[in-house]
């Protein structure tokens, strides 16, 4: 979407270095943070650095788990259930995770 208007707002001091912690806080531009705030998103502080990276890792280990399930289950070596129940455990956290570090628009 192509933002065309423009409009000007004057703040105080104080009020321009809360908008700009805020948003910083939130890894967002003010402008950005401002758009997100007037459509009614909950806003929340990016994560720190290593959040994305054990995302990331919770998420490979999940893809290899899974590999694992299915080769398995194939040739029936373990118990795949028992498998199955921590595959889907891990992706109880990885959910955990992500929403506790990712904002939602209405």
């Amino acid at each position: 979407m192509k933002r065309t208007r423009e409009m000007k707002i004057r703040f105080t001091d104080d009020e321009l270095k809360k908008l700009t912690a805020d948003a910083g806080k939130s890894g967002l531009s003010r402008e950005s943070y401002c758009r997100k705030v007037l459509s009614g998103a909950e806003i929340r502080e990016a994560p720190p650095v290593d959040v994305p990276v054990l995302i990331r890792e919770v998420r490979r280990v999940g893809g290899n788990l899974n590999q694992i399930l299915r080769t398995a289950n194939s040739i029936g070596l373990v118990d795949a259930p028992e498998l199955r129940k921590t595959l889907d455990e891990l992706h109880s956290v990885d959910k955990l995770i992500t929403d506790a570090y990712t904002t939602r628009s209405p």
